[in-house]
């Protein structure tokens, strides 16, 4: 969800129930899962039942809907209020939808609806539609809803997040009450038309139809080397096995996709440091993107993995099938690592890469001029302790970037992510700038410069703020 989004929602949450907080109003949120937020907040009225509907479980989803056609856990007249934001877009037969949010509304229910006009494509799993104001009064009118409001942001508002690039179309409707028998037959020839449309219908999935058979998961790099590996070591894969974490040009012209595209914006992300003539100690490098950045900058690069056998911090998770997860992790950290190989090769690099522990480098491998942390923090057990030993192989800088969550305020605090209610395992802690500072300053680093920039997450395509601390020691 971008933050223009956040906005419209909450305007027409004040216009439209800002005097119906007294009320019990039961609220769906069709498309509910929280992808950089959600309108949950929006709807914190002690008399107000919120529940997040999607279609696969996750982050703020309360109910996991079989099908986005025929809601068979939604009982009809049941709800007061039916919101959607940033899901309608992904949704192939929207109309069928819509059937299906007016069965559930009671008499007198509200329909809100936000989805974009424009933007970038952003398959979630599929991106399908763009929405006008004509649109939206027709999907209103098609199910037989009473327009209230059908608009488009077509004006830029300055929103620092990139919201301005989809300029949201907003439909408010109202499902009508004109009487028991009016009702009734309205009732009835929606359910016609829902029959006759769902019959044999089958929402293929996106292509491909099947997932891609796996290559077989060989070796990337040695299991162990707490010395670089020699360049002829970092055998060269084909590009079919690997999986870029970043997004890269190719010679040619050619780009591949990665999840995260740091490629206009690469500059903020790492603090502005010069890197000419330094050495840098990078944790983390995945396909090695800022790796070959810094590299050609001017830097001596070494990147540290940890061995696969320990693959991440792993959180506790009761009832969690961690042998099923891993089967997978071990294939998507292959394929990543393989991507490093692939540019390594392709750039004829000289980066260094070890493959160890942290805590567990020998003197041998020697101190960096600059250590660097980009979006590791959150995923590690102890966030202060891979400072801590970052900072004992570094004699200048310190770099650390990681997402920014302004909610969390200006505390030196840690947010615990990992939650039963949501089973992940490899993300640990959101974390505060003034964490991240206050802790470089007791390692030694106290000349402490902030940033705050926003980066492409390439699989929606939305703008995710972040934040850098570049700390130097005293």
């Amino acid at each position: 969800m971008h933050a223009s989004s956040h906005d419209k929602m909450r305007s027409i949450v004040d216009q439209y129930l800002g005097n119906r907080r007294g009320e019990p109003l039961v609220i769906h949120d069709l498309g509910s899962q929280d992808v950089n937020g959600s309108y949950r907040a929006l709807f914190d009225s002690p008399n107000w039942r919120y529940t997040g509907l999607d279609m696969v479980p996750g982050a703020n989803v309360d109910l996991v809907l079989k099908t986005p056609y025929d809601w068979r856990e939604v009982a009809s007249g049941s709800v007061d209020v039916l919101i959607s934001g940033q899901a309608f877009e992904h949704i192939r037969y929207v109309w069928i939808t819509m059937l299906e949010v007016a069965r559930v509304l009671k008499p007198g229910g509200l329909c809100v609806v936000i989805a974009p006009s424009g933007g970038p494509e952003h398959r979630y799993p599929v991106d399908c539609w763009r929405f006008y104001p004509d649109g939206m009064e027709s999907l209103a009118r098609f199910a037989q809803l009473d327009l209230l409001r059908a608009s488009t942001q077509w004006q830029a508002e300055g929103y620092a997040d990139g919201s301005d690039a989809w300029h949201d179309s907003v439909l408010i409707c109202r499902k009508p009450d004109h009487g028991a028998w009016w009702n009734l037959k309205s009732a009835l020839k929606r359910w016609l038309q829902h029959r006759s449309m769902t019959q044999g219908l089958v929402d293929a999935p996106p292509t491909p139809a099947a997932p891609p058979e796996r290559l077989p998961v060989a070796p990337a790099v040695p299991a162990q080397a707490t010395q670089p590996i020699p360049h002829e070591q970092l055998k060269q894969p084909g590009l079919a096995q690997c999986r870029f974490y970043h997004s890269v040009d190719l010679p040619g012209g050619e780009s591949v996709k990665g999840e995260w595209d740091l490629r206009p914006t690469v500059g903020a992300y790492l603090g502005g440091v010069d890197f000419a003539g330094r050495t840098v100690l990078e944790i983390g490098p995945a396909s090695g993107y800022l790796t070959f950045h810094m590299e050609a900058a001017g830097a001596s690069v070494t990147a540290l993995e940890p061995p696969m056998e320990h693959l991440w911090d792993v959180a506790p998770m009761p009832d969690f099938d961690l042998a099923a997860w891993r089967e997978d992790f071990v294939h998507v950290i292959t394929g990543v690592r393989h991507s490093f190989q692939y540019l390594h090769h392709l750039h004829d690099s000289q980066a260094r890469l070890i493959v160890a522990h942290l805590d567990d480098l020998p003197e041998s491998v020697g101190s960096f001029d600059i250590g660097l942390l980009a979006a590791v923090l959150l995923h590690c057990r102890s966030p202060f302790s891979v400072m801590e030993h970052l900072a004992r192989r570094v004699t200048d800088t310190l770099i650390v970037t990681e997402a920014y969550d302004a909610s969390l305020g200006d505390l030196p605090v840690c947010r615990l992510l990992a939650d039963t209610a949501h089973p992940q395992v490899h993300t640990w802690w959101a974390l505060t700038p003034a964490f991240v500072i206050q802790s470089l300053g007791l390692l030694g680093f106290p000349k402490a410069r902030l940033s705050v920039h926003h980066q492409k997450r390439d699989l929606d395509g939305a703008m995710i703020p972040m934040f850098t601390v570049v700390a130097r020691r005293a």
